[in-house]
């Protein structure tokens, strides 16, 4: 148990520096922080518009916990979709550029289990995409004391809820990568699924039966900014609810994202076991 403990740890350092390294790292923290700072920008600008916001989303409120919630549902709604692409970048090519690139014939001869390879891989992959939603939150965190003197609780809930979201799409874009042996493809479809598929998916599923299909990721990822306010600019919905979403549906979309975690980390450890290298 020591033994792969101290080579689970190696592994996971060993990724970590390569990953903190690559310009995708660089690139995807440098747009953490354009966006935090015009969203800084924004939030001080138009502090006092929020209420018209509210109105021009079919509900009114008024005063300071008003303007808390719609701003922490904005600061939110640019954080659901930030994780995303950073996944991407560091999951997609996660194992599909050991193929391509030939480094498998090197990496998989090494005296070190491949399910060792593939955790210390995917942790470190989720450390540097933590770390950017850190970066993103801490601006939103200091946005949030100075204009209100306080952290709301939503903040913690968001925050969280971004964490497991970033476990499960890492996940799903490790399992996409596995079935590919070119980092191109791999990149094209975690983003065509996610973006495209999901949300094709949503608009008929609502369209067929007025329901919201939480089991969709992208669906269940919502609840990051819907811990604000419940509002949904979907077909199914007239109006918005100025209430924080349900208890209910924060554990309900917990849930979904953490079924995505584990089957699709379990199916690619499968997969990952089984891979050769021609």
């Amino acid at each position: 148990m020591t033994s792969r403990l101290t080579l689970f740890k190696d592994t996971y350092i060993y990724y970590l520096k390569n990953y903190y390294r690559s310009r995708s790292f660089y690139l995807m923290f440098s747009m953490a922080i354009v966006v935090s700072c015009l969203l800084t920008y924004l939030s001080f600008k138009y502090l006092n518009d929020l209420n018209r916001f509210a109105q021009s989303v079919n509900f009114v409120m008024s005063g300071t916990s008003a303007k808390e919630k719609i701003l922490g549902y904005l600061w939110s709604f640019v954080l659901s979709s930030l994780p995303a692409f950073a996944a991407v970048f560091f999951g997609s090519p996660s194992i599909s550029s050991e193929i391509e690139t030939k480094t498998a014939l090197h990496v998989f001869t090494l005296p070190i289990p491949r399910i060792i390879l593939l955790l210390g891989k995917f942790f470190s992959s989720v450390t540097v995409t933590s770390i950017i939603v850190i970066t993103y939150t801490l601006f939103e965190a200091a946005v949030f004391q100075y204009i209100f003197n306080t952290l709301i609780i939503q903040l913690l809930y968001s925050f969280l809820l971004t964490l497991l979201f970033v476990l499960s799409f890492s996940a799903m874009t490790f399992l996409i990568s596995s079935l590919f042996n070119r980092n191109t493809y791999a990149y094209i479809t975690a983003l065509i699924i996610y973006l495209l598929v999901f949300s094709a998916a949503t608009i008929m599923i609502e369209l067929l039966y007025s329901v919201t299909p939480y089991y969709l990721l992208n669906n269940a990822a919502s609840i990051t900014s819907r811990v604000y306010i419940d509002i949904y600019f979907g077909i199914s919905t007239n109006g918005s609810n100025p209430n924080p979403a349900s208890y209910h549906l924060i554990i309900l979309c917990s849930l979904v994202m953490f079924l995505y975690f584990i089957v699709s980390l379990g199916i690619t450890a499968v997969i990952f076991e089984r891979k050769e290298v021609k």
